[in-house]
């Protein structure tokens, strides 16, 4: 497809997105709250919700009011480190951020003391409310972090190509500053965890055995063994505290990205719903569980390597054998890593067919119920979960047996050093037994979290590439040409443009795609899968001869790979739907489009929203669109929430909307009048409702293109007829209006 930009647009720094204004939402179950919410409006980091559906139809909506974003300034002139530098100094001169953490120096961090004022404020009031919460700190707000992650991915991609990107680089480059510095906030950790066992309790051990007494050196001793305690508690802490805010940063970031990606995805054939809900859900938890806990993983070599030191000066040679026990303890670390991202990798497959599974019985649950399906349905998920359940049981297994060897590892070391010392003829003091004993106990921590550790990044290693898959599919790309006549709305000369072979019955199911292929699941024959390439390949041959089908490449697969050649063939063929179309349609005319079913009506549309692929010719548009299609979209959320669809709240114009789309009968009748809430798809609505409430969305919108897809088919004769007349010939007689329909009766009133 050809780039498709309709409108001006503010594109910071991923093409196609714009930020606008969103109404702030307050609490409150009130209507005078409810009604006062939509009046006060601030500017905020976030996308219009128009915006957002828009993207999901391949539409380009412009704004006509750029938001007030102020873009976070990596190039500040005295650096990117600017901000958190200055947090560092105890007496600031700069001027106060709005969240306390932005505040907060190093002493607040390691302490957590910016959370004091929320802590008393908590046991004030016994509770804490939404409106006691600050709000939240622009430095995780995931719009900016998106921005900064989309910036790093794209300069991947052109540096090295979609082939050779890596995630992980990206991710580690997005990470990467606050990760080092929370390395070295654990390494002072286990130094100070290790000098307090290994130096200080050594001489304070020492001292209780001997005769003489010096208090001041006692004191010095206890001060020194608190010292070490206090350095490494707040170093812990403010380890965790960098960690959890990195992960946080991650963990938006990269879902932000995603669900962006998923709005302007071509298609979804190559991705099931269930595997796209799974990436959003399970696997943006991962990464912030390895930005969270993976950092910890460094704390261990260095601590054994010390304590392998400190324990051969202190016993001699035999102190290599309680140390050779924890080093031996990280490769068996690394092969549970393995096992466990190799069940990871196994476990979501299978989680993905089951919310898939179970998204199909949600969607259908009429008809289920209507056939007596129940048990039927019952037993299919019921198998799909003991199946994930056999594969989590393995997994469990596992890291069950490495949680559970860390603890004890500290006993297996002691036991081995001190049996070997005694039994060669060493002498062993008191001194040196609870000195190795504490040292070892110091290394306890880094075994601790070296499972999780290794287990959050094993995982994480798989949702990367299953991120990094979805960032690579194909995109929606909108028109940029622009119409030679300033008074053209919308222009296409002689243009020939197809669909994709994921829009026919080629190739209409995701198990006949590379993706799946190369899955190579186990719930179907060789043979059987082979048939069906055939039987695919078959019905693409006569659909060939018959002139529908083109090859977008020249290039052919080699006979080396005629397994896969089917396969292939299918995902570059496209089908040809119309041909050589000229129109030109003027600002402000109201247009109609009349034709019967499968005519090409639709795909007229979609032509000039950029969805189809242009082969010949020029489309160009000027304007910004609002779409209404033939099966209406509708949000779990109030009536009035459907119709601003994020905008700010205007009475007067929201007023005229309703009448002209004939909604205040149904206001009347609904029990929260416009503020009631509506089932997910409009479950509670009837279908002429549905259709009115999009038609309203779309009016609200105030575009200067407006593509109505058959509004009217869902509707009363009378209703559609005050439709007609009042919200397209009067409210939107200014507009562009490109009206599809089949009822030719309503195209004779046209002017």
């Amino acid at each position: 497809m050809k780039d498709i930009d309709i409108g001006k647009e503010y594109i910071i720094p991923s093409p196609g997105y714009r930020n606008v204004r969103e109404r702030s939402s307050t609490s409150g179950q009130h209507r005078d709250r409810e009604e006062s919410k939509f009046k006060r409006t601030r500017p905020l980091e976030c996308q219009d919700a128009l915006e957002t559906a828009a993207r999901a139809e391949g539409l380009s909506l412009d704004v006509s009011m750029h938001s007030q974003l102020r873009i976070l300034d990596e190039e500040h002139p005295k650096g990117k480190y600017h901000h958190g530098l200055s947090a560092l100094k105890p007496i600031r001169t700069t001027s106060k951020h709005p969240h306390p953490v932005d505040n907060a120096g190093l002493f607040s961090c390691m302490t957590f003391s910016w959370l004091s004022p929320l802590a008393r404020v908590a046991h004030k009031k016994g509770e804490l409310l939404m409106e006691d919460v600050w709000s939240l700190s622009k430095y995780e707000s995931s719009d900016v972090n998106c921005r900064r992650l989309e910036r790093l991915w794209q300069e991947e991609l052109n540096e090295v190509g979609p082939d050779a990107a890596s995630l992980r680089r990206v991710v580690w480059i997005f990470c990467r500053t606050r990760l080092i510095l929370s390395i070295v906030c654990l390494m002072i950790t286990q130094l100070a965890g290790f000098s307090g066992p290994a130096f200080v309790v050594k001489h304070l051990l020492e001292y209780t055995q001997a005769t003489e007494s010096n208090l001041q050196y006692s004191l010095l001793l206890v001060l020194g063994l608190l010292l070490t305690e206090v350095v490494r508690s707040w170093s812990l802490a403010l380890t965790w505290a960098l960690n959890y805010r990195t992960g946080v940063r991650l963990r938006g970031a990269i879902l932000t990205m995603a669900f962006k990606k998923i709005l302007k995805l071509k298609n979804i054939k190559e991705k099931s719903l269930g595997e796209l809900i799974n990436i959003c859900s399970n696997d943006g938890q991962r990464m912030f569980e390895a930005a969270a806990v993976g950092s910890l993983l460094a704390g261990g070599p260095i601590v054994a390597i010390l304590g392998m030191i400190y324990n051969v000066i202190i016993l001699g040679p035999t102190g290599f054998l309680g140390s050779a026990v924890f080093i031996l303890f990280y490769p068996a670390m690394m092969f549970v890593s393995r096992l466990t991202a190799y069940f990871r990798r196994k476990c979501v497959t299978v989680t993905d067919d089951r919310v898939q599974k179970m998204n199909e019985v949600l969607t259908y649950i009429k008809f289920i119920k209507m056939y007596a399906w129940v048990k039927a349905f019952s037993q299919s998920v019921q198998k799909i979960r003991e199946e994930e359940r056999r594969i989590l049981e393995k997994a469990g297994y596992f890291q069950s047996i490495s949680v559970g060897v860390a603890p004890i590892v500290v006993v297996i070391a002691s036991v081995v050093t001190f049996s070997v010392h005694m039994t060669l003829g060493f002498d062993l003091t008191a001194a040196q037994a609870f000195t190795v004993v504490t040292v070892f106990n110091s290394m306890t921590f880094a075994l601790k979290v070296t499972p999780f550790s290794v287990k959050s990044l094993s995982e994480a290693s798989v949702a990367v590439d299953r991120f990094k898959s979805l960032f690579l599919m194909e995109e929606v790309h909108m028109i940029k040409n622009k119409p030679a006549s300033p008074h053209i709305k919308i222009e296409m000369k002689n243009a020939t443009l197809a669909w994709d072979s994921s829009h026919s019955s080629i190739q209409n199911s995701p198990k006949l795609t590379p993706k799946m292929k190369k899955d190579k699941r186990a719930t179907r024959g060789k043979k059987e899968k082979v048939r069906q390439l055939q039987r695919t390949e078959h019905q693409a041959v006569l659909a060939e001869q018959k002139g529908h089908l083109l090859l977008d490449s020249d290039e052919r697969p080699s006979p080396e790979e005629e397994e896969g050649k089917h396969i292939h063939l299918g995902n570059l063929r496209l089908q040809r739907t119309l041909y050589g179309i000229d129109l030109e349609i003027e600002e402000g005319k109201l247009v109609g489009i009349c034709g019967s079913v499968g005519s090409g009506k639709t795909s007229l549309i979609s032509a000039i929203l950029g969805q189809m692929t242009l082969l010949e010719g020029s489309i160009a548009v000027s304007g910004t669109f609002a779409y209404v299609a033939q099966q209406a979209w509708i949000l779990n959320a109030t009536l009035r929430d459907n119709i601003l669809f994020g905008k700010e709240f205007d009475e007067e114009r929201y007023n005229s909307v309703l009448n002209s789309c004939c909604l205040r009968p149904d206001l009347a009748i609904l029990p929260n009048s416009d503020l009631t809430e509506i089932g997910e798809r409009g479950a509670n609505l009837s279908g002429g409702q549905r259709q009115r409430i999009s038609l309203a969305r779309a009016l609200y919108s105030d575009r200067s293109i407006y593509i109505l897809d058959d509004p009217l088919s869902a509707l009363d004769a009378h209703v559609g007829n005050h439709i007609f007349n009042s919200a397209i010939q009067k409210h939107l007689k200014s507009k562009t209006v490109l009206f599809v329909t089949h009822q030719l009766q309503v195209l004779c009133a046209l002017p």
